[in-house]
């Protein structure tokens, strides 16, 4: 089976011929190229060959576009980005720290250029659909719209909003949602899916009800405008975190996958979602991986096999591969998925 047959298997409620393999390749791209986070992060033809060149390498059943996944709509808001040579760039000033109301109605949903880095991802996004689409799902990567806010605001700051005055997060969130869903239609148009990342918004950093209310709307619409329009494979919302006691809310934002981070209650979401076309990314820790602890990683991943045994729609995957992880260890990962769906 090819990987792209494989997922539309398993999305279609059919078994396949395995679980496929999803390691999250983000830094580690820029690594296979001897290229620096800083500069493969801004330049469509050096993000593309990354991520095709990591393709190469571990033949992965999905495959992700993108650096700096969090900042690139944030950055095009207005934030400033600090660049790195070995990791993911980080936000490191918050424009709308003092904004007051007027100022939010007045910002401006930023069109895509080279500068802003949005026309980067996206001209990056198509040059991998055109090489590797007809192989394997091709996925562009966005940060959420609630992550959004949470970078132009600061987190303190957007929660003490939520607490005094929720209209005006909403009204901000309004903006963010509207770049999202600009975004998300302009990967999609390249015919790649869209992978929503929020991370500001795990559990123990909010609660549910904050979640219920300020995230999954706005996901909500990014999905729904996605899947009204296109035909790509289907859009998700990636975090980490404890993500069971989120499920429901995942569900109802209509995402196509979920992830069972290493330190979440797999059993519990697995039972929920065990006859839904939506996949399970159960995940074990990537500094095991980095490090090659090899007999914790194989007790994990045996682990995981057995959690998963019946299941149709898990993959395997990790938490970020870091850009100083051996292209080797990453391999014998896959050597040890591959493995433990046999026993």
């Amino acid at each position: 089976m090819k990987s792209i047959e494989r997922l539309t298997a398993i999305m279609g409620g059919r078994a396949s011929d395995r679980w496929p393999f999803i390691p999250s390749i983000y830094e580690h791209g820029p690594a296979l190229l001897g290229r620096s986070v800083a500069q493969v992060s801004r330049d469509p033809d050096l993000m593309a060959e990354a991520a095709i060149e990591s393709y190469r390498r571990y033949q992965h059943d999905l495959v992700t576009v993108g650096v700096d996944i969090y900042n690139i709509e944030a950055e095009a808001l207005g934030c400033e980005i600090e660049a790195t040579e070995r990791s993911i760039p980080g936000v490191v000033s918050h424009p709308l720290k003092e904004a007051n109301q007027a100022e939010i109605e007045s910002l401006e949903i930023p069109s895509p250029t080279r500068s802003n880095r949005l026309g980067v991802i996206t001209e990056a996004a198509g040059q991998v659909y055109e090489a590797l689409g007809d192989e394997v799902w091709i996925y562009g990567c966005m940060g959420g719209p609630f992550s959004q806010a949470v970078e132009l605001r600061g987190f303190e700051q957007l929660i003490a909003d939520i607490y005094t005055t929720p209209e005006f997060v909403h009204r901000l969130m309004e903006k963010t949602a509207e770049l999202s869903v600009q975004h998300a239609e302009r990967l999609s148009r390249k015919g790649c899916g869209v992978y929503l990342y929020e991370s500001w918004a795990t559990i123990p950093l909010i609660h549910g009800e904050i979640f219920e209310k300020f995230v999954v709307p706005y996901n909500k619409r990014v999905i729904t405008k996605v899947r009204e329009q296109f035909d790509t494979p289907p859009p998700g919302v990636i975090m980490g975190g404890d993500t069971a006691v989120l499920i429901d809310y995942f569900l109802e934002a209509g995402t196509s996958i979920v992830v069972a981070d290493y330190n979440t209650d797999f059993e519990f979401i697995r039972d929920k979602i065990s006859d839904r076309k939506m996949l399970l990314r159960g995940c074990v820790d990537p500094k095991l991986i980095e490090r090659g602890e090899w007999d914790m990683l194989e007790s994990s991943t045996r682990a995981l096999a057995e959690k998963a045994q019946g299941m149709k729609n898990f993959v395997w995957g990790c938490g970020c591969v870091s850009f100083d992880t051996p292209p080797e260890h990453v391999l014998r990962f896959k050597e040890f998925c591959l493995s433990a769906q046999e026993l």
